[in-house]
């Protein structure tokens, strides 16, 4: 008997059974459209609980379910057993799968707790505790891995659940929240160390269904992250300032300590010897925490490959300091749009010059790739500015050739509760057409189409739209790449154009149906390394049964 199964749903849980047409929603991210990647948390929960004793696995669904048609799900729920199993509802998106799968787990162990956590099961706890009785307890707020292991004895000991911080409950049919503990406190109670995954792939001699994502087969990373909590107020974004706030109980930004972020990243080099992922941008945290961090970098011995964000353009000093201390290295901004008046209207202060100064460091300064991403779907934004990003995106590819890496995407499928644009939708030009759970829940349930499911249109682009304009600005960027000869081949020009020429009312019924892979970009753009440093046994044995697995992928092709 486990203590705790972390379990993560797909998007939507029977995509297997559905003739459903999907888009690019997921074009630039590692993960499908099913949204098979589960949160870092996952991996931070185990660090909180295994040193400590606790029986402890993650059971993916979702990438079982992607990547093995004759999976049971039913079978596989039935056989589990654990005194907890917590769902992760943190991306809205997958709240059809989670509330099935949830209901699953209580049909058939109606004694085992069922837990809901992450940001959205926060904004809607009250909501899942009223009308979902097969959902036990909701833990709030975005530092809740010191609480589990007060939670896990309390329900099995059955001692009192009202001293477990950030609980709700039900008590006699009436939902408690109990005492909500400020979670600036907790930050360094973070740890992100691999080898407790590892562990448990090893372990259970199999790692399919702990791997964060399907394609981490073909290219694994591992994150670590530097901050809890955001400076800014991006319009569209869940996780912002205003967020924080008002949905999630966090008043401040809190910064990790540089040295639990070294253990972090000297983990990922010795457990999967895969390039790493830095959350939070290192030049906001302050010159002394920039230059402590990229100083042990180098003296720890860390020579993975390292992605690092920027959420603002950086002095040339910044560049110059990763340079001197990072073996290799690559960056990504998020201007959203090449409309400084469109990209200030979404929380996002700084002009295309201060841009463009910034990717030009990046590239005199030995980065080895630049991701920059656009959005459609914006505040103030029209179709004559799309057009614009894509002209804007020319001018780039013939200064950078192939260094440099542009992708525009449509903000989908939901604009996140607690953002601006969610619960100020009117001062910012947006119509929400989904407020509850139950309302999204719907949205997935009942569409046919990607952009059925948008829980949100514009009053300058309504759905169909950004239904069609996704797709168009797709196809004119890959046959510009094409023409310029910065891809490797062409067939995404084929699939949007098979997507463009079979479009619906709804102008987003693309062939053929049930496709979940790229549609615009293919998934190697996204990759900035593929290189694997073999370090120890946990590393070796991670990727002989990736090698495996993919090995078992290209048989069944």
């Amino acid at each position: 008997m486990l203590d705790l199964i972390l379990m993560h749903a797909p998007s939507i849980y029977d995509f297997r059974k559905r003739n459903r047409f999907y888009g690019p929603v997921s074009d630039v991210i590692p993960s499908t459209p099913i949204f098979e990647m589960y949160p870092i948390g996952f991996v931070s929960i185990l660090n909180e609980l295994i040193p400590r004793g606790y029986r402890v696995k993650i059971e993916n669904l979702a990438v079982e379910m992607l990547m093995d048609e004759k999976f049971d799900v039913e079978k596989r729920i039935e056989k589990l057993e654990s005194e907890i199993v917590a769902i992760d509802l943190h991306w809205l998106p997958h709240v059809h799968g989670a509330l099935n799968i949830a209901r699953m787990v209580k049909k058939y162990h109606p004694n085992t707790a069922v837990l809901f956590g992450g940001i959205s099961s926060s904004y809607y706890h009250n909501e899942i505790l009223k009308d979902y009785d097969f959902v036990d307890f909701v833990l709030i707020g975005d530092t809740t891995e010191p609480f589990f292991p007060l939670l896990i004895d309390a329900y099995e000991n059955k001692s009192d659940l009202s001293k477990v911080p950030n609980l709700v409950w039900r008590e006699n049919s009436r939902i408690r929240i109990n005492k909500i503990e400020p979670p600036e406190k907790y930050i360094d109670s973070v740890h992100l160390n691999y080898k407790y995954l590892i562990k448990q792939c090893v372990r259970n001699l199999n790692v399919k269904s702990a791997i964060p994502y399907s394609d981490w087969i073909i290219s694994p990373s591992g994150m670590t992250f530097i901050q809890k909590g955001c400076h800014h107020n991006c319009v569209i974004c869940g996780g912002s300032k205003f967020a924080y706030e008002n949905s999630y109980f966090r008043k401040m930004v809190s910064y990790r300590s540089v040295d639990n972020v070294i253990q972090d990243l000297i983990s990922i080099q010795e457990n999967l010897g895969a390039p790493a992922f830095i959350i939070g941008d290192v030049h906001e945290a302050g010159k002394k925490y920039e230059e402590e961090l990229l100083k042990k970098i180098k003296q720890n011995g860390i020579d993975i490959p390292i992605m690092f964000e920027i959420f603002n353009p950086a002095p040339e000093s910044y560049y110059v300091n990763i340079e001197r201390n990072v073996s290799e290295y690559t960056f990504e901004i998020s201007p959203e749009s090449s409309n400084e008046m469109v990209r200030a209207g979404g929380g996002r202060f700084y002009n295309n010059s201060a841009l463009e100064k910034t990717i030009e460091h990046a590239k005199n300064h030995g980065a080895r790739k630049m991701d920059v991403f656009f959005s459609i779907g914006l505040s103030k934004q029209t179709r004559d500015d799309i057009y614009n990003d894509i002209k804007y995106m020319d001018r780039m590819y013939d200064k950078y050739g192939n260094w440099i890496h542009l992708f525009t995407s449509p903000i989908a499928p939901f604009v996140d509760p607690g953002s601006l644009a969610f619960e100020q939708n009117e001062k910012f030009g947006y119509r929400i057409f989904a407020r509850s759970l139950k309302e999204h829940y719907e949205l997935l349930e009942k569409s046919k189409t990607w952009t059925d499911s948008l829980n949100y249109e514009t009053i300058w682009l309504s759905r169909q739209d950004i239904g069609s304009l996704s797709l168009e600005a797709g196809y004119l960027i890959a046959k510009m790449k094409a023409e310029k000869g910065l891809t490797k081949n062409e067939i995404n020009i084929d699939l949007i154009e098979q997507f463009l020429n079979n479009v619906s009312h709804d102008g987003a019924n693309p062939l053929p149906r049930n496709y979940i892979g790229p549609i615009i970009y293919d998934k190697d753009e996204l990759v900035w390394s593929k290189k694997i440093k073999i370090k120890n046994l946990n590393c070796f044995m991670v990727n002989f049964y990736r090698e495996l697995l993919k090995m078992k992928e290209k048989a069944f092709k």
